[in-house]
């Protein structure tokens, strides 16, 4: 799935370490994102109610709400690179974060794009917060499409991976399974048995969850009134649109709005 963007305008950093003797770092309070690849050694990470163990050549996502802790053993060497934040608009990915798999192993493209965070440096210049905003999103979107796969265990096919991009790039237009199963050659019956295997929803309810997830984006940063927002996205009723932001944030539309402008 396309994710809406996260903002983490505050405190958003990318950076690497090496211990030499062992080390903690943290507690962190509050609302947390983070990523870690673990290049040399063992790292154990506490993250809410999680504790993870991870090794060399691990990459670790974790969002936490309480609290967020590593610790490195005593005596050995270990260098990681991590990515972090603190994600104002990120309601609907703490709701199901206990759908992806806590580590991976670190894939080229996860390592590349951690890299390229790196290679940024700190600090604002030339633009350079924004950039590293986008960055992270994107590290999060490999992250999570691969975590899905190793959740599975099993690859997803090819005509459904197209069809799922079919969706995310034309969600907002007057789409039926007919046209998507046309689109990918495949018939309309085995689309929806064969998206549900994989991807453990129908084409109708990922559709609207694409509407609904780009939907409290642009609550979140646009000045659109809710029913530009709701036909903008493929809503033909704003109430319709209203209802389900109710459901999936357990507030109205107007509400969620303000939540991001009180921070």
């Amino acid at each position: 799935m396309r994710l809406p963007p996260i903002d983490l305008s505050r405190e958003n950093t990318f950076g690497e370490i090496s211990y030499e003797s062992g080390g903690q770092y943290g507690p962190i309070r509050g609302d947390y994102l983070a990523f870690i690849i673990v290049h040399l050694g063992t790292l154990k990470i506490e993250a809410d109610e999680t504790v993870l163990q991870l090794e060399a050549g691990h990459c670790a996502l974790s969002l936490t709400r309480d609290s967020y802790l590593t610790t490195i053993a005593p005596e050995t060497l270990t260098h990681i690179s991590w990515c972090d934040g603190r994600p104002l608009n990120a309601a609907w990915l703490y709701k199901e974060r206990h759908k992806y798999a806590p580590f991976i192993n670190a894939s080229t493209q996860v390592q590349t794009l951690m890299q390229l965070g790196v290679d940024l440096g700190i600090g604002d210049r030339d633009g350079r917060g924004g950039l590293r905003e986008a960055l992270t999103n994107t590290l999060l979107n490999a992250y999570i499409y691969e975590a899905e796969v190793v959740a599975e265990e099993r690859p997803i096919p090819q005509t459904i991976l197209q069809a799922r991009r079919f969706l995310d790039e034309n969600f907002a237009a007057d789409v039926s399974i007919e046209r998507v199963a046309q689109q990918v050659r495949v018939s309309p019956q085995y689309l929806v048995s064969a998206f549900k295997k994989h991807l453990g929803m129908t084409p109708a309810r990922y559709l609207w969850r694409c509407r609904l997830d780009y939907g409290a984006h642009l609550l979140q940063r646009s000045g659109l009134s809710v029913s530009e927002i709701a036909y903008q996205v493929g809503y033909k009723n704003p109430y319709h649109f209203s209802r389900q932001i109710k459901l999936a944030f357990d507030c109205s539309p107007t509400e969620l709005r303000e939540k991001m402008l009180n921070g």
